[in-house]
């Protein structure tokens, strides 16, 4: 950009451009296969680093220093980590990449110029703490009450509408269904040389969906020591429709919903929101820039932090724009570490994005100057988003297996909890 700060998309460019590739051959026994695309440089006058990160947390890790392959060619690389040693029951990830020896024209001494990640073992599905405490509910038509130990849920007409705390309402809006993004300007498509049809944008349809989620049937019932409240929903252009919340003693909350959409959606998933306060974002998954689902080879998985002020990226029409992808879980704190945390069902990482406005806000501003940002803070955690597009020129569309298609059952999972 023009204060020098790459955009997003810089990252993308740089790994899929990037000059040394590597794929996976044997895992088990440390077998890499790696491809040079120099014309005239060697790969040995490249350092070759790996480390395996156990949940973001780095457990093993080397160097093979003498590791040499001509140009234009491909050979085997083999990284002696121990697979053995590591926690089969967490998700573990390799990351080989290749470093610059020494200072040269346009690259610092150990600056990185390749990578690629490999996921050794992944997640077991995780077991909720046992608890010996009880939950009691209440119900009255689609409207269900659940107590416990200094907590209680509301959940009515399809939505979370409460989460008290030891006294206090966590929630400054409901956890409800969400279908809508403020349109990307490939979205929008070729009506941008149209401005005054603009309005009549096919995706804009998703905002009667989501503002047309009502309760149609809710049931409860007891599964161990948990209360389950399953509601068969009503919905514009969804059919299908069916969401579930699932309260543990503990206070933890599970929410899944899934549905067929009748015309081609731009996202699914949840918003909710949380007290200004929470503005400090942590998660692990993809990062540390924005990135979808066309736009996210180049992002590494690791765990990433900061404030919300740095996580927000706009452009100069305000659309959507800051969500990362593929993410295992995320935090919003305040300084004191409280706040909530929402986890991913453990083979369904999730997308999210946490901004001091709504999508339905940012939609309705006209330029970035005009972005009020006092507000509270929006969680979105969605399943799935139509792709972002723009990858050649003239041809800004999103390609076809990016997008979302109607007919296709859509679901999303994850757990809510308190952090005190």
């Amino acid at each position: 950009g023009a204060d020098r700060n790459p955009h997003p998309q810089y990252t993308e460019v740089k790994h899929v451009y990037q000059p040394i590739v590597t794929t996976e051959s044997d895992v088990q026994t440390g077998r890499f296969r790696v491809r040079s695309r120099f014309l005239f440089t060697d790969v040995s006058a490249f350092n070759c680093k790996w480390k395996i990160d156990c949940e973001g947390e780095t457990v093993q890790s080397g160097e093979q220093e003498k590791f040499g392959l001509a140009p234009l060619q491909e050979d085997i690389i083999e990284i002696p980590y121990d697979i053995s040693q590591l926690d089969s029951e967490k998700e573990n990830i390799l990351t080989i990449s290749f470093h610059t020896k020494k200072k040269t024209l346009g690259f610092k001494s150990n600056a990185e110029v390749a990578y690629d990640q490999f996921v050794l073992t992944v997640p077991q599905q995780p077991k909720l703490d046992e608890s010996e405490d009880t939950l009691n509910f209440v119900k009255d038509k689609n409207s269900v009450e659940i107590t416990g130990d200094g907590f209680s849920v509301k959940i009515e007409n399809g939505r979370v509408s409460e989460y008290i705390a030891d006294g206090e309402n966590i929630l400054k809006s409901p956890i409800e269904p969400d279908y809508f993004r403020a349109l990307t300007d490939n979205d929008i498509d070729v009506l941008n040389f149209a401005p005054p049809l603009i309005a009549f944008a096919p995706y804009y349809k998703w905002i009667k969906a989501t503002q047309s989620v009502k309760a149609l049937k809710t049931e409860v019932e007891k599964i161990n020591k948990a209360v389950k409240v399953k509601v068969a929903l009503s919905a514009h252009l969804l059919d299908k429709a069916y969401v579930s919340y699932t309260v543990y003693p503990d206070g933890k909350l599970a929410v899944y919903h899934s549905a067929v959409p009748k015309a081609d959606p731009v996202r699914f998933g949840f918003k909710l929101d949380v007290d200004k306060s929470f503005n400090n974002i942590s998660w692990y998954g993809r990062g540390e820039a924005p990135c979808y689902p066309d736009r996210k080879s180049g992002y590494k998985i690791g765990k990433y932090s900061m404030p919300i002020d740095k996580f927000e990226y706009t452009y100069m029409r305000p659309q959507e724009s800051s969500t990362r992808a593929d993410v295992r879980y995320f935090t919003a704190t305040d300084k004191k570490g409280r706040g909530v945390k929402l986890t991913a069902y453990y083979d369904m990482p999730f997308m999210f994005s946490a901004l001091p406005y709504s999508p339905m806000q940012l939609e309705e501003f006209e330029h970035t100057a005009d972005i009020k940002r006092d507000n509270n803070i929006t969680l979105t955690v969605d399943s799935a988003q139509q792709g972002v597009g723009g990858d050649m020129p003239g041809q800004a569309y999103v390609r076809d297996k990016y997008k979302l298609k109607k007919g296709e059952k859509l679901s999303i999972a994850f757990l809510f909890e308190i952090i005190k």
